[in-house]
């Protein structure tokens, strides 16, 4: 006879437990998009982690890293435009789209003006080539979520191979740029706050 299958007991599935190390805790500051933005970094970092220390599931894991690291730069350019309209008195809030190459186009004058003071130009190329290479193969962030499109095309025809350390490399040089931006920009309007 078989053994009775275990039932999960039917208590909430989003909420605290016994190992506090592993709850995580929520709605706790104003403005959460920089937590998700940075959470969707971390993840996809650890992912490409897990396939360089153990050789393993690279070929599946690529579908959610790409997607992670997609979403990753799509927050924090909307977080950019927001807050950086705010900081040089610019009305609206950003896009209510996945647009990515739209999304940089609105970041970037946005930038420039709240960097215009600076000593050295800002330097976006590295950024811009990581927006362009990802608006290229992932435009409306659907292709690395589902295999084909809604007329049945596949998403990511022609691309056989992703390194996903050179991907890791290329997303941290526009973090690199981009999150630098998006704390100074903080920083100013922590200050403006301070003054008026």
């Amino acid at each position: 006879m078989d053994p009775a299958p275990v039932t999960p007991d039917l208590n909430p599935i989003f909420a605290a437990d016994k190992d506090w190390h592993c709850t995580a805790c929520l709605n706790w500051t104003h403005d959460p998009l920089d937590l998700y933005t940075v959470g969707y970094k971390l993840a996809a970092d650890s992912l490409v982690d897990k396939v360089d220390q153990t050789g393993n599931d690279q070929d599946a894991l690529v579908y959610p890293v790409c997607f992670l690291y997609r979403q990753y730069i799509e927050l924090r350019l909307k977080e950019i435009i927001r807050s950086g309209r705010q900081l040089i008195d610019e009305p609206g809030d950003f896009p209510q789209h996945h647009k990515i190459q739209h999304l940089w186009d609105t970041a970037v004058p946005i930038l420039k003006k709240a960097f215009a003071h600076e000593s050295s130009p800002l330097d976006l190329s590295r950024s811009s080539h990581v927006v362009s290479e990802f608006a290229k193969v992932d435009p409306e962030s659907l292709a690395f979520r589902y295999p084909t499109d809604k007329a049945g095309a596949s998403q990511l025809q022609g691309i056989w191979h992703i390194n996903l350390l050179r991907l890791k490399d290329f997303v941290n040089a526009f973090a690199d740029d981009l999150d630098s931006a998006s704390t100074a920009i903080s920083v100013y309007l922590g200050i403006a706050g301070q003054i008026s």
